[in-house]
């Protein structure tokens, strides 16, 4: 529940970010488009997560090419690919390499991480 919660949040500032922010600050804000890819990337590596999972029980015998949440996570990651790759490619032809590259990694690191222990219920507290 809390990883769906998560993913709520994140498309939502997604949404907001393009539609709001980009046309008005993202000729001069390098976090706006750094930010969106971000936030997908996030949702892109637990969705490519869950892809290994299916692959792997797929090839031990148990088919998931069956279910529909195969080709549901599919589908999100070939769309927050292509978003990644179209906003990143936007930050690079606005902004210098050397600025939006370590930003990037940052940023999306971060986001995973954060995207992973709310998915797999991480404690730190013991």
């Amino acid at each position: 529940m809390a990883f769906l919660f998560y993913a709520a949040l994140v498309i939502t500032a997604i949404f907001i970010l393009i539609f709001h922010f980009i046309p008005l600050y993202g000729q001069t804000h390098i976090m706006v488009y750094i930010g969106v890819c971000s936030l997908v990337g996030s949702i892109t590596v637990m969705s490519v997560k869950a892809l290994g999972i299916v692959i792997k029980l797929t090839l031990s015998g148990m088919n998931q090419l069956i279910y529909p949440q195969t080709w549901a996570f599919t589908l999100v990651v070939i769309v927050c690919v292509l978003t990644q790759m179209n906003y990143l490619n936007k930050a690079l032809d606005t902004f210098n390499t050397a600025v939006v590259s370590p930003i990037y990694y940052v940023m999306f690191t971060t986001f995973t991480i954060v995207a992973s222990v709310i998915m797999f219920k991480v404690s730190f507290v013991t």
